[in-house]
């Protein structure tokens, strides 16, 4: 028997017995019949009813011969271990014990070196396949009764950074942050936090690339079939206080709000405003914590072509606060510009919806990092991290749809981890009785009753091919 010889002596008195001890059990392994993975059962039925295997078939996802497994077969494990809490593709094992794979039916369960070869031979052309495929199951949950109420859509395109590791990864290179990092960007639904649009980008690329093109592929996953239902608002950090966001924003007929670069015009067009005797400040709201007596105030600036509203809200500095070079009689100053014309929404109103980006839309990214696969790239080749990420995007949007379609409300909001822990990893047991296979939750499981309802609430959504 191998053993670990001691390192050094201690002092501390050795007890012959503890005085508490766990039951001493004897360990066998030998049920077929228990599934640490009950939550197929309703993520399954979601996915079944949402059609993803016919649709990234028909879209095909991956053309292959006769005998092989199709693109369908490969997507749908991928976004199910995800969901299962896997970050590499040999997690897949997370579905392959006989109780699991009894419970996924009839869909085939591809092994680990083919969902290899799948995401490791990805293209341009394969990603945006991929990227219609999240487009169908975002139109037909929209359409099962998970899209957002009619009124205001708003588009939060974002950029992120995820550390990668490992020598030779395409697009793998130090980012500002001076790390060796890759810097998609993800396009988020602000009122719900769907995941519309997901693009990979290398560690060094600008937060200002290619932006405007990205909210043109976000408007573009918004349904047409419900498209007037909503008035598109555009909603960006610095990022976009560009003249290209702009144009693309007007070209969609969408309100923007964008916040500004503080350059020189901006500042003497802050001073300007702060320094006028017949400015009026008001009350920002819902300003509480560290934005407690927040004012907002503004004036017009000239900016594309275009006479816009620059909204400023001031922040008394708090005592020992590190003073800034714009930093203008004891307040901090914050800009943006938006076309919202002030009969729709008065100042206070737009700066903060436009604070609410620190809402749903940096929960999403926060999720996709931590809780759906996205925290790091585990393939060599760009598009097949790129690849990957649709999975997560996926899986995130699937995880989501659960919860609002069929789970209580106190679930509508919740984390990944805890998704997984209260309805998605739960222990059981399969039985087949009366030609029927059984799901037998543990009578100790607290929200068994909750889990057999949002499975008849799954079961009764439309199915789509």
């Amino acid at each position: 028997m191998k053993t670990t010889a001691t390192l050094f002596e201690i002092e501390d008195p050795v007890a012959t017995r503890a005085w508490q001890r766990v039951a001493p059990v004897v360990v066998e392994a030998t049920e077929d019949d228990v599934t640490g993975m009950a939550g197929i059962a309703l993520v399954g039925e979601l996915l079944d009813h949402l059609g993803l295997v016919e649709a990234a078939n028909r879209r095909g996802l991956r053309p292959i011969g006769p005998g092989g497994y199709s693109g369908g077969e490969c997507y749908r494990p991928v976004v199910e271990l995800q969901l299962a809490g896997g970050d590499f593709i040999s997690d897949v094992s997370l579905l392959k014990d006989e109780a699991t794979r009894r419970l996924r039916g009839s869909h085939a369960l591809p092994s680990h070196t083919t969902l290899y070869r799948f995401l490791a031979g990805a293209d341009l052309g394969r990603v945006a396949k991929a990227t219609a495929v999240n487009r169908d199951m975002l139109r037909r949950a929209w359409a099962m009764g998970a899209a957002p109420a009619p009124g205001i859509l708003t588009i939060d395109p974002d950029a992120t950074y995820i550390d990668t590791y490992g020598k030779l990864k395409e697009g793998s290179t130090f980012s500002y942050k001076h790390e060796v990092q890759m810097s998609p960007l993800v396009g988020v639904v602000g009122e719900t936090g769907d995941v519309l649009a997901l693009r990979a980008r290398g560690g060094n690329a600008s937060p200002r690339r290619k932006l405007a093109s990205f909210i043109d592929e976000c408007v573009a996953a918004i349904p047409k079939e419900c498209r007037d239902n909503y008035q598109l608002w555009v909603r960006v950090d610095s990022a976009g206080f560009s003249r290209s966001v702009v144009e693309t924003a007007t070209r969609h007929s969408a309100a923007f709000s964008i916040t500004c670069v503080q350059n020189k015009a901006i500042r003497r067009a802050i001073e300007a405003l702060a320094t006028n005797p017949e400015t009026i400040w008001t009350r920002a709201k819902e300003a509480d914590g560290e934005l407690t007596g927040s004012e907002v105030a503004e004036t017009t600036y000239r900016f594309a072509r275009r006479d816009l509203r620059l909204i400023v809200r001031r922040q008394a500095k708090a005592t020992g606060e590190q003073l800034s070079f714009d930093d203008l009689g004891g307040f901090r100053f914050f800009a943006m510009i938006t076309n919202v014309p002030p009969i729709f929404a008065s100042a206070i109103d737009v700066e903060h919806h436009h604070r609410l980006r620190g809402g749903p839309p940096e929960e999403a990214i926060r999720q996709l990092v931590h809780d759906f696969g996205m925290n790091h790239a585990p393939l060599q080749s760009f598009m097949a991290n790129w690849l990957w990420w649709q999975a997560s995007a996926l899986a995130y949007n699937v995880a989501r749809w659960v919860r609002v379609l069929a789970l209580p409300e106190a679930f509508r909001t919740c984390r990944g981890k805890r998704l997984r822990a209260s309805f998605l990893n739960v222990p059981a047991r399969i039985v087949r009785s009366g030609r029927r296979i059984r799901l037998r939750l543990p009578r100790a499981y607290r929200h068994a009753e909750a889990f057999i309802a949002a499975l008849g609430k799954l079961r009764a959504l439309p199915s789509f091919a």
